[in-house]
């Protein structure tokens, strides 16, 4: 394979992703495709993309991940950091929930975490 082959896959691969980036800016903004999830314009900075579903170059479904730290209550010591994946297909469909892992209930199925940095 020559070089440059490798070089225009790698430059085909980064089109393709910051397309994606701003495909998630564009949903990120339209409150109206956000509605009836529980994703927020302020999420669209913690979103990492996972995969990118395309066919001759356009972007027919993108699959991204979000990690989110949820409490029970306000009061509440509780901690968990859940990672969220969320579908969505372009260009106009609302995000559908692929799935989510509780990353501190793997690490000790005992306890509910503690907060970084917190005290007893």
């Amino acid at each position: 394979m020559s070089l440059w082959r490798v070089a225009g896959r790698w430059w085909q691969a980064w089109l393709l992703q910051r397309r994606a980036s701003r495909a998630l800016g564009v949903l990120f903004s339209s409150p109206g495709r956000l509605a009836g999830t529980s994703l927020q314009p302020t999420h669209r900075g913690r979103c990492d993309i996972v995969d990118i579903e395309s066919r001759d170059g356009q972007i027919d479904a993108i699959t991204f991940q979000i990690l989110r730290h949820p409490r029970p209550h306000p009061f509440s010591r509780q901690y968990h950091l859940v990672a969220e994946r969320w579908r969505v297909e372009l260009p106009d469909g609302t995000p559908q929930r692929a799935g989510s892992v509780n990353l501190s209930r793997l690490k000790d199925s005992r306890s509910d975490g503690e907060p970084p940095g917190s005290f007893p």
